[in-house]
């Protein structure tokens, strides 16, 4: 069970809250080319690898518009999300009262272009899991967006860490999308750079760098073709590698 929440706003759109089984990944630190349905497939640029996001569990959130362009995002949710298990997992944190928090302000262009212009600042705790043996850790993310009527949509993405348990400690994205018919395609592309902390098999990762370049196509109204490259250079805990090279073909169908 990845989705079961309640979500409600008020006062046309001044604030909000969602409550239930969530996936915090849907609203901490998100941008236009976030979402791994339609845009980026890896974790570099879909979310920001420098925060341990727990998976799926309870959890809720609480969002408060600050004039017209403002707004203040704050929540909580299950450090160790069980999705296979949910009941299982709201016991687990009502027992252990292991939880990651979050958050971040921001500034939004208008609240139709909420995604696509904005920028923000978010800070993130997580306490430490005591069957998975990970440490609590904390960090901060940077996320700027925009988008022109030319069809280019830029982006910068940064992140640090502290602990947690987060694949990396350090990490720059850059990138743009191009809309060149109209919103029924989209081309893009994607550069990042992270630095992963030490293990005891590999105790000093090298940097490595990541690019991704897709293509989505929309033929129809209800259907979505996109192929993708990704090229993953000194794979941080794979020394014996020198690149990786990742190919896909995604096929959405929505009805």
């Amino acid at each position: 069970m990845t989705n079961l929440y309640w979500e409600q706003s008020f006062n046309n759109n001044a604030w909000s809250f969602v409550f239930g089984i969530v996936d915090v990944t849907d609203y901490v630190d998100a941008y236009a080319l976030g979402s791994p349905w339609t845009d980026f497939n890896n974790l570099a640029f879909s979310t920001n690898p420098t925060m341990p996001a727990p998976n799926q569990g309870l959890g809720a959130a609480v969002r408060a518009n600050l004039g017209n362009n403002y707004f203040v995002l704050a929540g909580i949710a299950d450090a160790t999300g069980q999705p296979d298990d949910p009941i299982q997992g709201i016991e687990n944190v009502f027992e252990t009262g292991e939880t990651f928090k979050h958050i971040a302000v921001g500034w939004y262009s208008s609240w139709a272009e909420r995604f696509d212009n904005n920028i923000q600042l978010t800070a993130w705790q997580i306490d430490a899991r005591s069957a998975a043996g990970i440490g609590s850790g904390w960090g901060t993310a940077f996320s700027a967006s925009t988008k022109f009527d030319s069809g280019w949509a830029p982006f910068f993405r940064a992140g640090y860490a502290d602990g947690g348990g987060a694949l990396v400690d350090r990490t720059v994205s850059v990138g743009t999308g191009y809309d060149l018919f109209g919103g029924r395609d989209l081309a893009a592309i994607g550069l990042n750079w992270a630095r992963a902390p030490g293990t005891a098999t590999v105790p000093n990762p090298r940097d490595q760098f990541t690019a991704e370049v897709f293509y989505r196509y929309q033929p129809f109204s209800n259907v979505q073709i996109t192929p993708s490259l990704q090229l993953i250079a000194n794979p941080a805990y794979d020394p014996t590698q020198s690149m990786d090279t990742v190919v896909s073909l995604r096929v959405r169908v929505a009805f």
